[in-house]
C-alpha cells in the first residue's frame, strides 16, 4: 500500500531510535514510525504466526495487541478480517509454488521416479513450515475458501499429472480425464508425502532425514504398488 503516508501509531522496537522525533514507550524502550510497505509486511508476517499459534477464528483486536499497534490501523491496511486471511492465504499457498515444478512432473526425458522426487523434494522443503501446517490445518478444519482453492490447485497441477504419467509408463491409452481410481493413486502418494511434515512439524514425532531416506523409499514402494513389481 505505497499510497499510504506514514502511519502515526507507533510500536515498541528496542532501544535503538529508528526516527528523527521518537516516541518514548517506557523503560528505555522508543517507539517509531514505519513507513506503510514495512508496516503491512508488519502486520502480514504477525498474522501468519497469531493465526498459526491461535487459529483462524482468532480476532484482529487481539492480533493488533499482539503486534503493539491500535486496532483502527490496522484497519487502514485490512479493513476487513476477510482481507487479512485472504492475504495469508495467498503469501502461504500461491507464493510458494514454483512454475519448474509443472515442468518437472512432466519431463518426459526423465524417468518418472526421478521426476516424483524431484518435485517432492522440492515440495516437501516448502510445506515443512510449522506456520504453514498449523494454518493449513486450521483453514482446512474450517473450510476456508482459500483452503478449498488450495487444494483444487493441487489436484490440477499435482494429483492430474501424476495421473496421467502413470499410464503413461504403464502403457496405457491416453484419455482426457484421469479416472477416478487413478487419481486416489496420485492421492495416496500425495498424502504419505505431506505426513513427513505432519509428523515432523505437528505431532512433534521427528522425521530425521526425510528427503535423502524416507522420500525415495516412499515413491519406489509407490511405483512398485502400482506397476506390480
Amino acid at each position: 500500500m505505497s499510497n499510504q503516508s506514514p502511519d502515526t501509531t507507533t510500536r515498541c522496537e528496542g532501544a535503538q531510535p529508528a526516527h528523527p522525533s521518537p516516541h518514548r514507550c517506557g523503560r528505555g524502550t522508543v517507539a517509531r514510525r514505519l513507513p506503510p510497505n514495512e508496516r503491512e509486511r508488519q502486520i502480514v508476517d504477525g498474522a501468519i504466526a497469531f493465526f498459526a499459534r491461535y487459529g483462524m477464528d482468532a480476532q484482529l483486536r487481539d492480533l493488533a495487541k499482539h503486534l503493539g499497534i491500535t486496532h483502527p490501523l490496522l484497519y487502514r491496511y485490512f479493513p476487513t478480517k476477510g482481507a487479512l486471511v485472504e492475504r495469508v492465504y495467498h503469501e502461504f499457498y500461491a507464493r510458494r509454488w514454483r512454475p519448474e515444478w509443472d515442468a518437472t512432473l512432466r519431463d518426459a526425458t526423465l524417468p518418472l521416479a526421478e521426476r516424483l522426487l524431484r518435485f517432492y523434494r522440492a515440495y516437501l522443503e516448502a510445506i515443512d513450515h510449522p506456520h504453514w501446517l498449523r494454518i493449513f490445518a486450521f483453514a482446512g478444519l474450517r473450510g476456508e475458501a482459500g483452503s478449498r482453492r488450495y487444494m483444487a490447485t493441487i489436484r490440477r497441477r499435482v494429483i492430474e499429472p501424476i495421473s496421467i504419467e502413470l499410464r503413461i509408463a504403464a502403457g496405457l491409452p491416453a484419455v482426457a480425464r484421469p479416472l477416478p481410481n487413478e487419481l486416489e493413486l496420485a492421492w495416496g502418494l500425495h498424502g504419505e508425502v505431506c505426513f513427513l511434515a505432519i509428523r515432523n512439524r505437528i505431532l512433534g514425532m521427528p522425521v530425521p532425514n526425510p528427503t535423502d531416506r524416507d522420500l525415495p523409499l516412499l515413491v519406489s514402494e509407490f511405483l512398485a504398488g502400482v506397476f506390480g513389481r
